[in-house]
């Protein structure tokens, strides 16, 4: 597939994503897109999958000390952006450029740690840390 093609149907997914989610990085929450989306899930470290412009789960829980591992299962770039939309807090920033592609932080501290992808509005999540 040719750069252009791809480029093309990126476009496509992000205008379509965006429109489909109300189009307002503003939002608070959007309709998930699976019942895996809105599970938490808890284990000693945690997986997040980055699919169709979508953290999933969120939010994730985890214990401290534990790491988080973001996978990429689209084609497109993202990244996992510590901090809030517009007030990132420096704690990791990560791209994750195309399928397969991960990045991994651990927690060592309690808390609720925001998280957001840098490039599409609308990607946002949480790690709750106990």
């Amino acid at each position: 597939m040719t750069r252009k093609a791809i480029t093309a149907i990126a476009g496509f997914a992000l205008l379509f994503g965006v429109s489909a989610c109300g189009g307002s990085s503003d939002d608070k929450a959007a309709a998930p897109t699976d019942s895996s989306a809105t599970a938490p899930a808890t284990a000693a470290g945690g997986e997040v999958t980055i699919k169709t412009f979508a953290f999933q789960p969120k939010p994730l829980k985890v214990k401290a000390g534990d790491t988080v591992n973001w996978t990429n299962a689209d084609d497109i770039l993202h990244t996992v952006t510590g901090g809030t939309r517009g007030n990132p807090d420096g704690t990791f920033d990560e791209k994750l450029d195309g399928v397969g592609s991960k990045a991994m932080f651990t927690f060592a501290d309690a808390g609720t740690f925001a998280y957001h992808c840098s490039i599409h509005p609308g990607m946002d999540a949480t790690v709750e840390v106990s």
